[in-house]
């Protein structure tokens, strides 16, 4: 194997380890892999060091995560395991992609704040910077808007301890798979005097 191809393997590997599962068109965009057929031959002599599944929710299409092999190749400690949430890891990706794959892209990251004599704790689905201003994302997949409303509430009631801590006012993003959620959570937002903004699956895809 060329140093060039085992570059691009551990790569994928780097990117699979950071996002935990991703599809094969995800890959393939952020991987630059070419055409589906160019993708699926890469990924193909990745077998050793990948599990793979089909996802119904993706129209069956390839799901990609590290097996033990791959974790050891690159050094990783992180056991993945495929699960019912594979789905939020994969519109956490859609996420990923449209912000053109930011470099410091964490996932489930907690930030601790102190609020009076408590502690409070955020745990967005993903931070990361854009134009130097902090991004926290949050996937709205199964949760109720009850449960919406909540994070919404403690994003506003941590606003000026964030806007302190990161000494600027980040921006809170809701990526939900239901459209008619975009203004009712918009307009939560406005009211809590939060910089949003809110993408539907629809305007993504």
């Amino acid at each position: 194997m060329s140093w060039k191809k085992r570059i691009r393997q551990e790569q994928i590997l780097s990117s699979l380890d950071k996002l935990g599962f991703a599809t094969r068109s995800q890959l393939q965009q952020i991987h630059k892999l070419g055409t589906d057929r160019n993708a699926l031959t890469v990924l193909s002599n990745m077998g050793e060091y990948l599990h793979v599944k089909r996802h119904a929710e993706r129209n069956n299409e390839n799901v990609y995560y590290l097996n033990q092999k791959g974790r050891e190749l690159i050094g990783s400690e992180k056991e993945r395991k495929y699960k019912n949430d594979v789905e939020h890891y994969l519109l956490r990706n859609d996420m990923y992609i449209h912000y053109n794959f930011p470099n410091d892209f964490t996932i489930e990251r907690e930030i601790a704040f102190k609020s009076g004599l408590t502690q409070k704790i955020i745990r967005p689905d993903a931070t990361f910077q854009k134009d130097n201003v902090y991004h926290f994302l949050e996937v709205d997949r199964t949760q109720s808007m009850i449960e919406n409303k909540k994070k919404i509430a403690l994003y506003a009631e941590l606003s000026p301890l964030i806007s302190t801590q990161f000494e600027h006012t980040p921006v809170l993003i809701f990526y939900t798979i239901i459209s008619s959620r975009k203004k009712v959570i918009e307009d939560l937002c406005v009211k809590s005097r939060l910089k949003i903004e809110v993408k539907t699956l629809e305007e993504i895809k």
